[in-house]
């Protein structure tokens, strides 16, 4: 089975698999369930690596949750254990990251519809 990488996300191309772009308080505390975390770069590695194949989240969720938990990483956010209070903090992100994915995608295709014309 083929697969590529979506912001650092390893998905697996079935071609059946459903793209919601956002996730709810209950697939953060899915991905909590599956490991005892420590940081959010733990989180973040397994979303990367499992994450896609854990039956709870489809594959634009967990590359969403691993925006938004890299963007607590950045701005020095602590980590919390609490799957909830990570999901309201990491939530806070979703607009900014939505935009930036919406304009790489807008470069992405600008850029391939340009070397079509070559």
């Amino acid at each position: 089975m083929p697969q590529k990488m979506v912001q650092g996300v390893k998905i697996m191309e079935t071609g059946h698999k459903e793209w919601q772009f956002d996730y709810q308080e209950s697939d953060m505390e899915s991905a909590y369930r599956r490991g005892d975390w420590h940081s959010w770069q733990e989180l973040v590695r397994w979303l990367e690596q499992k994450g896609e194949e854990h039956k709870r989240l489809t594959p634009g969720e967990t590359v969403a949750m691993v925006e938004d938990l890299r963007s607590l990483m950045q701005s020095g956010t602590p980590f919390t254990k609490d799957p909830n209070r990570a999901y309201q903090m990491a939530h806070k992100f979703r607009a900014e990251n939505n935009r930036r994915f919406a304009q790489e995608h807008a470069r992405e295709v600008s850029e391939a519809k340009a070397q079509g014309k070559k």
